[in-house]
């Protein structure tokens, strides 16, 4: 009976010091996030009263289109032209000189125009095609899988043929030479596939030699007293694809007699090239395609505010705490 007695005491006394111990640790859990962190306070303020802006208003263009960038509040039109150039030294002297005068009539174009000529490095990006490649290769196992499927069948089904029919037997081990062969060949071109993949990556990205992008960049203004009626907005971009498609047409053909390979720049790829002139690392890592197939919601996130947060870990901690002091009653009862 004593020993039973004794048993009760220990159980009780434990169940105290435990007691005691999560009510200290209670205390310093609400310490901590009433009273010491009291100190770090969210301020309420009104937001109406802020000058609200547009996000527009901080982009140096107003629109994009299919051939030109929009600036000035639609009054002034962006172009550009991208260039490939020869090997000027390795040329011959006739070549040389060839290229000296188409690129002294190309001066003669651009006239009195104001040209801009752009020249920077860039990381050569084959992640498109190696995403393409990757689900060919993937479709080509898949299709090599199931022939393996086909075969092994078929070949249990030849095994199972009687000797004395020997002719339906060849056409089966025909039809098994033919699976072969088309395994094989699949086989063939799925490792192909590997190694290419496994080319351009090793020359895609940071691990290639950047790529060499040189463009010129030209513009069209609009002034209405270049006109005897006053244009829509509509008429005037019309103008303006107008006059930049003449003047990339006329470049692009004076730089043709001068070796230059040249072709007309998209809206996209102006703003891109902007982009890139002006934030070099970080064009590299976000390219504007990437921007352009994503919306405010997949870079941004929201969440509650200060306050609130820290009254769902308070709930969340007397919840927990009350659980277990639960769990000791119903212990002490029990014993």
């Amino acid at each position: 009976m004593q020993t039973i007695d004794m048993v009760v005491r220990s159980v009780r006394l434990i169940a105290i010091i435990l007691f005691i111990v999560l009510a200290a640790f209670g205390a310093a859990g609400f310490y901590f996030f009433k009273i010491h962190r009291s100190k770090v306070k969210e301020k309420s303020i009104d937001y109406s009263t802020f000058k609200r802006l547009d996000a527009l208003e901080y982009v140096k263009f107003d629109d994009v289109s299919d051939m030109m960038v929009v600036a000035d509040g639609g009054k002034r039109f962006i172009g550009g032209i991208m260039c490939g150039g020869c090997e000027f030294r390795d040329a011959e002297d006739e070549e040389q000189l060839q290229v000296i005068r188409g690129y002294l009539s190309f001066i003669n174009v651009l006239d009195t125009q104001c040209v801009q000529f752009w020249q920077m490095a860039r990381d050569v990006n084959l992640d498109k095609m190696v995403q393409d490649y990757r689900k060919q290769a993937e479709r080509i196992q898949e299709k090599r899988y199931l022939m393996v499927l086909d075969y092994e069948e078929m070949k249990r089904e030849s095994e199972s043929i009687p000797e004395s029919e020997g002719e339906r037997y060849e056409q089966y081990y025909q039809k098994l030479r033919q699976m072969q062969r088309e395994i094989t060949s699949i086989g063939y071109q799925a490792d192909q596939l590997q190694v290419q993949v496994q080319y351009l990556e090793s020359i895609s990205g940071y691990q290639a030699d950047p790529h060499l992008d040189q463009m010129y960049l030209f513009d069209w203004t609009y002034n209405s007293l270049d006109f005897t009626q006053e244009l829509t907005p509509a008429e005037i971009y019309a103008k303006a694809e107008r006059q930049l498609q003449n003047k990339a047409s006329a470049y692009i053909s004076a730089l043709r007699n001068a070796g230059v390979k040249a072709r007309a720049l998209s809206g996209v790829e102006i703003l891109e090239q902007m982009r890139r002139y002006a934030h070099p690392v970080s064009a590299a890592k976000y390219r504007v395609e990437d921007i352009l197939q994503s919306a405010y919601d997949s870079i941004a996130v929201t969440s509650s505010s200060l306050r609130e947060m820290e009254e769902k870990a308070d709930e969340s901690m007397l919840r927990q705490m009350a659980a277990e002091f639960e769990i000791l009653e119903q212990e002490g009862e029990a014993v």
